[in-house]
């Protein structure tokens, strides 16, 4: 009996020492959102009784986006009408700018960013529950929203923009008001600004309203222009509707005037055209790109000795085609203004004489015409020529055996007349040569029988520049991702470099390719070589918030000036925010050169949205179309 009690004592005590965690373990949490699994490479944990599931696995599933910022330990969720950040290990946190007071702190777990389920969750919006026996958490969005409204230029056409945070499914509505465009969204209206002030050709206003609830109905209300054509359709992931306006031509008109015909065609917006002249019969024909042929009025062309009948077409999908018959052997002019295109039939008309006077440091170029004419001014500053261009002008009597006026003033070299006949059309070009590019102005404006223009010598000249590309070789400056500073920086110096060469600046590169040169140095090559100005090429960075330019100099006041007019200059060029300038005693470039001298921060890499632009060609090439405006400015004595 003995021996039977201890057998079942030994064995109760083998039964407790087993350990609880090798019998039954948890069943891992689930998250189930809008009625599908969502998978995770890191499982939601439970901590104080609340779950905390991965930032971005929750936050892209309900169309939100993530933003990390390591320097400071944030993580920012943002939808176009929320925004949300947390602090790891900080139970506060910032919804819209509000402080809100969590109940567990977000954290780093398996290198990845855990957060507040429920939290986040009710905070985009969507709706949060917990099945406790299947360990599962259901996430539900209560619908999709309009968040916002915007009117932008989409490939060359304005384009009003319904912004959702998901899915918007939509409808047109048929009224009979040609007018008014009118839209039903399947979804909540939830935006600050519901409204659009536009005004132009195309569009007044666009209202938007929530007229249903259940189902949730948002109506957008669109008051257009006459005759304006428009496409309907939306993004590739269907969270945007995008109304685009498409141009049009609005108007013929035509005005008999004193020797000529004028001819208007006027279309909604800006576009561009190609004229050529056609034979057997005589035709002149203008193809506007870009553009569709609303219904008009053609009107009956009135009795002139120039033009016989006008036909209008659309001539492919997206061209309209004007065809005017002509009479007899006469002259044409085409001319475009914004949205207008202008042609004047007429007699031939010449050139008279061509008149420079040379005074200190401006030359005036008179031009005298046998009666009004039109024309064109195009400056080349790589080829250092301005060109007057005068479609249906010939050369008169006295200069007809001229092709070259020599001029030697120091600002003007030579000007060229440059006769081209076409069939039924005579050209003449005016191209002036320069000494270097130079500031103009026009005098007259066209149409006109005497025109006048003033050319002033370029503060450029003789000038010697160095440009200082911050960082290299060894020192990369900032990075960000695989971005080096150091780069940045040499292609927009280099950019510049050219700019200057081509105005007939002399430049010195402190470095022209990937080394390392002392700060010391660099103020020590300018000082050596006596340059009249020193500009230091930087890019920022800060904060992911951080945006703009801004130029730093040394406490004196022409490098205050000069970096004034740098600041200015870039800012108009890029259309960046401006910080301006700060006074820095500290820096070494600025502070050694006898020179003129500034530091240009273009602006921040720690910004994502920044830096994407600043790494493109166009904009490098508007940062260095700054500069050369900001040294220009400076040496004309033009700053603030």
């Amino acid at each position: 009996m003995y021996k039977k009690i201890f057998l079942a004592t030994l064995m109760l005590l083998l039964i407790l020492s087993i350990p609880i965690c090798a019998m039954a373990s948890p069943k891992p949490i689930e998250i189930y959102i809008n009625g599908e699994k969502v998978e995770s490479d890191v499982a939601p944990i439970i901590v104080n009784d609340r779950t905390l599931a991965p930032v971005r696995v929750i936050s892209e599933n309900l169309g939100a986006e993530v933003y990390w910022d390591n320097d400071n330990r944030l993580v920012q969720v943002e939808t176009p009408s929320k925004t949300i950040i947390l602090k790891i290990d900080d139970t506060r946190a910032l919804v819209d700018g509000q402080e809100v007071v969590l109940e567990v702190p977000a954290k780093i777990v398996n290198d990845r960013t855990m957060v507040p389920l429920r939290f986040l969750g009710e905070t985009l919006g969507a709706e949060v529950s917990w099945d406790n026996d299947l360990r599962r958490v259901i996430i539900n969005r209560s619908g999709s929203k309009v968040v916002d409204l915007a009117y932008e230029t989409i490939d060359g056409k304005p384009t009003v923009i319904i912004k959702g945070d998901s899915l918007l499914e939509y409808t047109t509505v048929e009224i009979e008001d040609d007018n008014k465009l009118v839209i039903d969204i399947k979804s909540h209206l939830d935006t600050l600004k519901n409204a659009l002030y536009a005004y132009d050709n195309y569009l007044s206003k666009a209202v938007a309203g929530e007229i249903f609830t259940d189902p949730p109905t948002t109506r957008v209300v669109l008051e257009l222009g006459p005759r304006v054509s428009y496409r309907t359709y939306s993004s590739a992931d269907k969270k945007s509707i995008f109304i685009s306006f498409e141009n049009t031509v609005e108007e013929l008109s035509f005005e008999s005037q004193r020797h000529e015909l004028l001819a208007r065609i006027k279309t909604t917006n800006g576009t561009t055209g190609d004229y050529f002249f056609l034979s057997n019969p005589d035709r002149l024909v203008l193809d506007i790109s870009e553009t569709l042929l609303a219904e008009i009025d053609i009107p009956e062309v009135p009795v002139n000795d120039f033009v016989k009948a006008v036909r209008l077409g659309q001539f492919t999908d997206d061209m309209v085609r004007v065809v005017f018959d002509l009479k007899n052997d006469i002259n044409y002019q085409v001319f475009q203004e914004d949205n207008v295109f202008s042609i004047i039939f007429s007699q031939v008309r010449t050139v008279e004489d061509i008149d420079i006077v040379s005074e200190r440091n401006i030359s005036f170029v008179e031009i005298s015409a046998s009666d009004e004419i039109g024309y064109e001014l195009k400056a080349d500053k790589n080829k250092k020529q301005i060109k007057i261009v005068m479609p249906g002008v010939a050369i008169g009597d006295r200069l007809v055996s001229r092709d070259v006026i020599r001029v030697s003033d120091g600002i003007i070299d030579y000007i060229e007349l440059v006769k081209v006949k076409a069939a039924k059309n005579y050209n003449l070009e005016i191209v002036i040569n320069l000494h270097s590019f130079t500031s103009y102005e026009m005098l007259s404006s066209p149409p006109s029988s005497n025109i006048k223009l003033a050319l002033h010598s370029s503060p450029l000249i003789n000038k010697l520049v160095v440009i200082d590309p911050g960082h290299g070789g060894s020192d990369p400056g900032a990075v960000v991702g695989n971005v080096n500073e150091k780069d940045l920086n040499l292609d927009v110096a280099l950019r510049l470099k050219y700019l200057l060469e081509a105005n007939g600046v002399r430049v010195v590169m402190t470095r022209e390719d990937d080394t390392f040169v002392n700060l010391y140095a660099r103020a020590g090559i300018a000082n050596e070589v006596d340059a009249d100005l020193f500009i230091s090429i930087h890019h920022n960075t800060a904060t992911s918030s951080a945006s703009g330019t801004e130029t730093l100099y040394y406490p004196d006041p022409e490098k205050k000036l000069f970096a004034q007019a740098l600041q200015d200059a870039v800012v108009r060029q890029t259309g960046f925010p401006s910080r301006g300038i700060v006074e820095r005693p500290g820096i070494v470039v600025t502070r050694e050169t006898k020179m003129p001298s500034a530091l240009v921060e273009v602006g921040f890499m720690s910004n994502k949205n920044e830096l994407a632009i600043m790494m493109t060609d166009e904009f490098k090439n508007q940062v260095a179309q700054g500069l050369l405006q900001g040294i220009v400015d400076y040496l004309s004595g033009m700053t603030n």
